[in-house]
């Protein structure tokens, strides 16, 4: 396997671990995984799951280093965009307009801590 396929496949599998423990962590808080790997042809949402009264769409995010910022500071203007314009898919195949939606982050820090950021952007449509 050349160098190039064998980190795009770490990184996979790293992201993959890093969804697990947010999916993990959000039933432990009492949230309803909905689905995983929501795609359509706008993009990807990590995680949409169900709190008492929101559908939540999740972005996970994580890094082994701090050096580059927070995991949450790599969510741009770009990916909101485009996790906004999935969230409205989702929403219009599963008939879900008029429900409260939101939109968080979960962070996994390189100290293996997992931080959820609530509202932690609005829809992006630009």
């Amino acid at each position: 396997m050349d160098a190039v396929k064998k980190r795009s496949v770490n990184r996979r599998m790293i992201g993959n671990a890093a969804e697990d423990e947010a999916a993990r962590f959000l039933e432990r808080h009492h949230y309803k995984i909905l689905t995983r790997n929501y795609r359509s042809h706008f993009g990807e949402i990590d995680i949409i799951a169900k709190d008492r009264t929101h559908t939540v769409f999740v972005e996970v995010k994580s890094r082994g280093t701090s050096l580059f910022g927070s995991p949450q500071d790599s969510v741009v203007s770009r990916k909101r965009r485009r996790i906004t314009l999935t969230a409205i898919d989702y929403i219009q195949r599963n008939r879900l307009e008029g429900r409260p939606v939101r939109f968080d982050v979960i962070a996994i820090n390189p100290d293996s801590s997992v931080e959820l950021i609530k509202n932690a952007f609005d829809a992006e449509y630009r």
